[in-house]
């Protein structure tokens, strides 16, 4: 329809307008948003205008709910704006079925559009992510959705028959790389200068609450974090974009590729949203997302609360002994499992994955090995044993060298296990050789320390590190646990 909208009070009204043009005036062309994101005063200052087109965006309950901002075309996510085809559902059409659609419902090259869903801020980040990959850039979403619209008393009317105007010129200019497959993803995953957010509840991402399709195995990628959706919103509107940029930063430090998941790339694109409004430019979407993943079972999943470890009955072992007995047994026994959780954590990583740190400490799990084989090394031999060996890995000159060592070629992580072993078996043989737990030594930063102490210590230093194994471990494949 060509009219212009004309504003009254704030009631429902029909999906039709009766001010016309005259048709021998050329109307202006509408300039494209301002942002990415537009306010409701910002579209009702507009609406009618020459040009605009909005879209109603909303998919499952919020679909076709009887009343829409005046003029809106629905954008049917559920319908025709799929591939149903694809194994997972919203999928994005091929580029000449999604040109076909945007012209059947009046959209040109020089439109101006605005996307909206009866959720929020939801289903329309979607819509406005699809147009961008297709190539326009004239597109914004608009903050809060219908709720926030209808909230500030503007105009609303009954849902009608579907766009039945003119058809239009839309040219679907595909770009490479906004919405990425599984394969893409999975590369990402290993990649050190990329990072996987997933936008799922942070009980559907550790598998602790069913998916919503039903069969669909649960849990995420491996190496994957989570950010629910939900956290870049208050009070149903996008947060700041100084806020937005602290949550990014807080998961992906230095990290400038950022992929999004979620459960079938609708509130992915969420992310992709305040990621863009938050500065952040190198930017992908999984399309299928966690759907197209969950279907494909060679592809790997990780599952468990915090409280579970990954590997539930390694785990286990950790702790063979009893926990009553004599001082000597319970202070061994204890360190014991926590060496042995020490290497639980490393378990099949890598020279690449074990150098990976948490900006912006440069600590990576092989740092931790290296550390803790200095240690043993320090308190059994050169302390209680008094032999008169030098530090493995770090040295006067470079006291921190065991943490920060430079990247190790090829060989080097198993050398630093070797490395570890050694010292440990040597830490055993001595204690259980000891007489008593009485047994003294000097040393020149503590003075006079006995086994006992030192056993305490490495307990100690063994369950902090361990602490920090936690957090590089999930940081490398999601891995999580105590």
């Amino acid at each position: 329809m060509t009219g212009r909208f004309v504003f009254g009070p704030p009631t429902a009204r029909r999906c039709r307008m009766t001010e016309t043009r005259p048709a021998a005036e050329a109307p202006a062309v509408l300039g494209p948003p301002p942002a990415p994101l537009v306010g409701s005063d910002w579209l009702a200052g507009r609406l009618g205008e020459p040009g605009l087109v909005v879209f109603d965006a909303s998919v499952g309950a919020h679909r076709g709910a009887g009343r829409r901002i005046p003029g809106a075309r629905p954008f049917d996510l559920d319908g025709a704006l799929s591939d149903h085809d694809a194994p997972a559902p919203h999928t994005m059409p091929a580029a000449a079925a999604f040109e076909e659609a945007l012209r059947g419902l009046g959209v040109e090259d020089t439109s101006t559009v605005v996307v909206y869903d009866g959720a929020g801020v939801y289903s329309s980040a979607r819509a406005w992510w699809m147009l961008r990959a297709m190539g326009f850039d004239r597109a914004a979403v608009l903050d809060g959705g219908l709720p926030a619209w209808t909230a500030a008393g503007l105009p609303v009317e009954e849902c009608g028959p579907a766009y039945e105007g003119p058809p239009g010129s839309f040219t679907a200019r595909p770009r490479p790389g906004l919405l990425v497959d599984f394969a893409a993803v999975g590369t990402a995953l290993t990649d050190p200068g990329a990072l996987v957010l997933d936008a799922r509840t942070r009980e559907r991402f550790t598998g602790a609450a069913p998916e919503p399709r039903p069969g669909l195995r649960g849990g995420h990628m491996p190496g994957a974090v989570n950010l629910p959706f939900g956290d870049l919103q208050r009070d149903g509107l996008m947060r700041p974009a100084g806020e937005l940029r602290e949550a990014f930063a807080a998961l992906a430090g230095d990290r400038d590729r950022l992929y999004f998941s979620c459960g079938s790339g609708v509130t992915a694109c969420v992310l992709a949203l305040g990621a863009t409004l938050a500065g952040y430019r190198d930017l992908a979407v999984y399309d299928g997302s966690w759907t197209d993943w969950a279907v494909r079972t060679e592809l790997p999943a990780v599952t468990g609360r915090r409280g579970q470890f990954f590997d539930g009955e390694r785990s286990g072992d950790r702790f063979a002994g009893p926990a009553t007995g004599d001082e000597r047994f319970l202070l061994t026994d204890v360190l014991a499992a926590q060496r042995a959780t020490l290497e639980l954590k490393c378990a099949g990583l890598d020279a690449e994955l074990a150098l990976r740190s948490v900006e912006p400490s440069t600590l990576s799990l092989l740092g931790i090995v290296r550390h803790l084989a200095d240690v043993e090394r320090r308190w059994f031999r050169r302390v209680l044993a008094g032999q008169e060996v030098p530090a493995l890995f770090s040295s006067e000159a470079d006291p921190d060298g065991d943490f920060d060592g430079a990247a190790p070629g090829p060989g080097a992580v198993a050398a630093a296990w070797e490395a570890w072993r050694d010292e440990v078996a040597f830490a055993q043989s001595f204690t259980a050789a000891a007489p008593d737990l009485g047994v003294e030594a000097e040393d020149e930063w503590r003075g006079k320390v006995s086994l006992r102490w030192v056993l305490i210590h490495m307990i100690e230093e063994y369950a902090r590190h361990n602490g920090h194994a936690d957090l590089l471990r999930e940081r490398i494949d999601g891995a999580i646990g105590v």
